[in-house]
């Protein structure tokens, strides 16, 4: 005799959903990413959406000029492949299209052993501007366009204000890089230098016999963020 099958209600039917059950892990959800965004704060945010101005941010940056090579920065990889002395800083943390007050901004050495440096203005704000519109981990490169052909951040020394600032006269040729003094204004300090004096690289652009011209303009910024923190 063939066995018999099994109708199937009495096969063994699957369990019922239990919709509470769903629904306290769903709270329970829920509840660990409202905690995890409290922490967080609005930091995620910014890293998701483009930079508005105001909101915070921690840029690494590198000054250059026209020859491509780095003057300032704060990262320390840039500083030691470079062939020449370049002032080494530190990130800094500002908001996005922060403009100061001052006409030259003190930024200091990161091991605080010599000067700060003296960084224009027009130069800091363009670079605190640069964000603006980008995201976090983004790399921009930032032309300076404030300076004027008309009136060129160059100054003619002669070779007695060279001696005064300490540099043999007859010992510097084109292309080389001297130390400028910067007061609260862009203007060359050609005094004893004072405890508030910022310095400045320039560069010998042209050379006689009694007098050299000297170029302290620079030429664009290459500017990383960071870490973004939105405002709103």
């Amino acid at each position: 005799m063939a066995p018999q099958r099994k109708t199937s209600r009495e096969k063994k039917q699957a369990d019922p959903i239990n919709w509470t059950k769903v629904g306290a892990i769903a709270i329970a959800v829920l509840f660990a990413v409202m905690m995890a965004a409290s922490l967080l704060g609005t930091a995620w945010i910014g890293g998701m959406r483009a930079i508005q101005p105001g909101d915070l941010v921690v840029i690494d940056y590198t000054v250059y000029n026209e020859m491509d090579i780095p003057i300032l920065t704060t990262q320390e990889i840039v500083a030691s492949q470079a062939d020449q002395f370049v002032y080494l800083s530190g990130p800094i943390e500002v908001s996005a299209g922060y403009s100061p007050n001052e006409d030259v901004i003190a930024i200091p050495d990161r091991y605080n052993s010599i000067a700060p440096y003296a960084l224009f203005r027009t130069e800091f704000q363009e670079i605190t501007a640069a964000p603006i519109g980008y995201r976090e981990r983004d790399r921009i490169t930032v032309p300076f366009t404030f300076e004027s052909a008309d009136a060129p951040l160059e100054r003619n020394l002669t070779a007695e204000q060279i001696g005064e600032m300490g540099y043999e006269f007859d010992n510097l040729t084109v292309g080389e890089m001297i130390a400028l003094g910067f007061a609260d204004n862009p203007q060359i300090t050609l005094d004893d230098v004072e405890p508030d004096i910022r310095i400045r690289f320039a560069f010998i652009k042209e050379k006689t016999e009694d007098s050299v011209i000297v170029r302290y303009g620079y030429s664009y910024a290459v500017v990383t963020i960071n870490s973004v923190t939105a405002v709103s």
